[in-house]
């Protein structure tokens, strides 16, 4: 049964929650307007109105879910069940036949990890391994398509919790996220061959952010939070071996998943304060242009986002702050 509770959606607080646990406060760092070149504009001109369809619903309802395109499809890896259990279970959908199926599953139950494909391979990055927080992971695994089964890769320099990365087109980029003390990350780390490489650093350490890629050479660290659940507008561009920041989102929130619309670029979908969740979808360019595309049908956060052949898709995740889960799927297409 689809499970869907419509909620006022309550933009540009700075609340929000946490899944079910108490995080710990990480120091709150001012960050100065960015540079004028960087200063955002809103697009008086944005892409043309449309609006985000349903799809088949999933299988098996969750939120604090990663996504992934692979193969020709949208593969949805672990998250937490209506239980507040983890899971290992990996969904595939097929944008073609508007059907669901059942990937290998994970090599153990895993929330808030990161899923990233970058072309053949398909990895599933850190996350926590226990409901309560408690365990983050450094566990890198990738999916061997011969055998359909995971197999070790490359471990994160450290454990890693509800960080966010994306492949550049050369490497995985890996930002942000909540290590084994509870501190709050602001390093951003690549994986371009047999080791992690340190790249720079986020404007101020968060998690609960996201990331997007166009493929060619650029990813966006989009939103997150602070260490004491605050939310965050900050976007980093990360280009080579530099940094740099971005124009800031309109809305500040964590608990978002991150695509990339061609002409648009890094996109912020759903999210999450301590009042409500999200139906804002906003884009930053790496010019400064900031472009609203079409709030989503219901507002959710913990959800996963992915672009696959022209259109943007957005899967399951909770209409209500903290721990609800949905089997939703929504489309929108891309001019």
């Amino acid at each position: 049964m689809r499970r869907r509770i419509l909620v006022l959606v309550i933009s540009l607080l700075l609340g929000a929650c946490t899944g079910g646990a108490d995080e710990p406060a990480a120091a709150d760092r001012s960050v100065p307007p960015p540079p004028p070149s960087m200063a955002a504009t809103v697009d008086e001109d944005p892409l043309p109105a449309a609006a985000w369809s349903a799809r088949a619903e999933a299988p098996l309802a969750l939120t604090e879910v990663t996504a992934a395109p692979f193969g020709g499809q949208i593969w949805v890896a672990g998250g937490y069940a209506e239980n507040g259990r983890p899971v290992a279970d990996v969904q595939v959908y097929d944008p073609a036949s508007d059907t669901w199926s059942q990937g290998p599953p994970l090599p153990q139950p895993l929330h808030h990890t990161a899923l990233v494909a970058t072309g053949d391979r398909l990895f599933v990055l850190g996350g926590y391994t226990t409901p309560d927080f408690a365990a983050p992971t450094d566990a890198v695994h990738v999916l061997d398509p011969a055998t359909g089964e995971w197999q070790e890769a490359p471990s994160l320099p450290e454990p890693r919790g509800a960080g966010a990365a994306a492949y550049d087109g050369e490497r995985v980029v890996y930002g942000g996220g909540v290590g084994l003390d509870g501190g709050v990350a602001a390093d951003v780390i690549a994986l371009g061959g047999a080791a992690w490489e340190p790249v720079g650093e986020l404007q101020s350490p968060r998690e609960h952010l996201a990331a997007a890629s166009d493929g060619a050479g650029t990813v966006w660290l989009l939103g997150g939070r602070r260490g004491d659940a605050g939310n965050l507008a900050e976007v980093d561009l990360v280009v080579g071996d530099e940094v740099a920041r971005g124009a800031a989102l309109p809305t500040p929130r964590g608990g978002i998943s991150g695509f990339h619309a061609p002409g648009a670029g890094g996109c912020a979908a759903g999210g999450e304060s301590g009042e409500g969740t999200f139906v804002e979808v906003e884009c930053v360019s790496t010019d400064g242009e900031v472009t609203t595309l079409p709030d989503l049908a219901e507002p959710r956060h913990g959800i996963g986002a992915v672009t696959l052949d022209g259109n943007a898709y957005v899967l399951l995740g909770g209409p209500e702050p903290g721990l609800t889960v949905s089997d939703t799927t929504q489309a929108l297409h891309l001019p």
